[in-house]
């Protein structure tokens, strides 16, 4: 089948995301984890579609609230536009849901992060979320695999952008992110638990880096 043009994926997608970015398969598997790879989720992929918004601009889009109650709303919008596209030259599309992930390792079946650092969109920050070099960590990230060969936006990878900041891991009020850079994914996945109230996401209101569109 031909080409697609990312052109036209870009026009589509024109007002409802802020960046979009597509890799193949074989540029980015060897990357990532067996059985944790485009091709694990869809066998027949040929495109990987990497898709990021403002969570600013998320906020009251779908239902009154602010971007908790909005981004993945966003997220299945955008991605249905993309499949409806998508089908009606003849391809196939999987959407990964940003929830799928394993509650043993609580590790996604389908990585996005290391998705859209690999396509250029960004870079892993210390907070453990991937800076956006417009709008810093405050992004939502959705991907759509596809069977459509389309043209790669070849964007070379971001350097990291942090530098000596650690801002980040001083102020995680559970101490799920430590002065010496380790993770620790399961205390923050049951931060609510830990807390008693919400945390309100300091490891991602502190970061400089986009800071305008802090909401």
């Amino acid at each position: 089948m031909a080409l697609l043009r990312l052109g036209g994926l870009r026009e589509l997608l024109k007002g409802l995301v802020d960046d979009v970015a597509v890799v193949w398969p074989e540029d980015v598997s060897h990357h990532l984890p067996e059985g944790h790879r485009p091709e694990d989720v869809m066998p027949d992929v040929r495109s990987v579609i990497v898709h990021i918004t403002a969570l600013k601009h998320t906020v009251g889009r779908y239902r009154p609230g602010g971007w908790w109650n909005n981004r993945y709303e966003h997220v299945r919008a955008v991605n249905k536009a993309i499949s409806a596209f998508l089908s009606e030259l003849g391809h196939k599309t999987v959407c990964p849901s940003p929830w799928g992930h394993n509650r043993r390792t609580l590790m996604p079946k389908l990585q996005f992060k290391p998705l859209a650092v690999l396509a250029g969109m960004g870079w892993m920050g210390k907070n453990n979320l991937v800076i956006h070099p417009v709008f810093g960590p405050r992004i939502v990230i959705g991907v759509v695999l596809t069977d459509a060969r389309i043209e790669r936006a070849r964007r070379p990878r971001l350097e990291d952008g942090c530098g000596d900041c650690d801002a980040c891991l001083h102020v995680c009020p559970i101490g799920a992110l430590r002065p010496d850079g380790s993770f620790d994914r399961f205390r923050c996945y049951h931060r609510r638990r830990i807390l008693n109230k919400p945390c309100r996401f300091v490891c991602m209101r502190v970061c400089p880096i986009g800071a305008e569109y802090e909401c």
